[in-house]
């Protein structure tokens, strides 16, 4: 199987060492960027048409935002050629459907997505171990699966109309955890300055993760004086908070009650006492 990535970003980068074997070529949005890639992964030197004619499959690592355009733009310039049948192109966004590759589809090719459930912070991501959505035609899944394979990562269907909530239930899990240790940090940098702020909350921080990493439900691990049922703190809480703070601390709050009395930390009773305070502070 022969691998075409379109694409010279994080995630390209990262697949394309993953599968260095397989992989022909990758093109990028420059030439100067293109050069340096098949240097670094020991390809030819293609240009966008070429890399479609030497790949089995190919892969679109753009931003979401283009991949429409790019899909479009390789079906206007396989207009006049042979049509696209016995190829696969797959994008890596979480969020889109196969919409925006119907251009290729129209033209023989099959198409689908394969989104790694993974952060990328450098070009040498491992997806070892990832979790894959993956959806397409029936030619497009079967590829999937075995790449997700060969990445040694576990490929699961996500269908079009769920893409978006897929997604979001990713962001909650990876960005707004960021968003709510930079607004902890916030918090703290009345006290410390504001790298020494993180510094003092890493530690509390990394033993949540560690407890959530070694945990098979993540509420199992709450803790704090919602799970204890501890009103009184969270009345103190909501009293001295800053106020652009407490709607996102009441709405998270009313959620954290259910986890709690889910665990069977707190009653019933003290749940609802706890919804009573956050919906009457929401609604003053």
């Amino acid at each position: 199987m022969k691998i075409g990535i379109i694409g010279g970003g994080k995630v390209g980068q990262s697949i394309a060492t993953a599968l260095a074997s397989q992989v022909v070529g990758l093109v990028s949005a420059s030439p100067e960027t293109t050069a340096q890639l098949a240097q670094r992964f020991q390809t030819p030197t293609y240009n966008l048409i070429e890399l479609v004619q030497q790949s089995d499959v190919i892969f679109l690592t753009v931003p979401d935002r283009v991949i429409s355009t790019v899909a479009s733009k390789i079906a206007r310039l396989c207009q006049n050629r042979p049509n696209l049948r016995g190829k696969i192109f797959l994008h890596c966004s979480g969020s889109l459907g196969l919409e925006p590759l119907a251009p290729l589809a129209k033209l023989g090719a099959s198409v689908g997505s394969l989104h790694p459930l993974q952060t990328f912070a450098h070009t040498q991501t491992s997806l070892q171990g990832v979790y894959m959505a993956i959806d397409g035609d029936e030619n497009a899944l079967t590829v999937t699966r075995k790449i997700a394979t060969q990445l040694q990562g576990q490929a699961f269907h996500v269908p079009p109309e769920e893409r978006a909530a897929y997604h979001a239930a990713a962001c909650i899990c990876s960005n707004y955890t960021v968003t709510l240790q930079a607004l902890s940090q916030q918090l703290f940098s009345h006290w410390l300055p504001a790298e020494a702020a993180w510094q003092a909350l890493l530690p509390l921080f990394q033993g949540t993760a560690h407890n959530l990493s070694h945990a098979t439900n993540p509420q199992t691990v709450l803790t704090g004086p919602i799970a204890r049922g501890d009103i009184a703190t969270i009345r103190q809480h909501l009293t001295v908070l800053p106020p652009e703070y407490v709607p996102s601390y009441c709405h998270l709050g009313l959620m954290t009650a259910q986890l709690a009395v889910q665990n069977g930390t707190i009653t019933s009773t003290q749940a609802n006492e706890l919804t009573d305070l956050f919906t009457k502070t929401l609604t003053h």
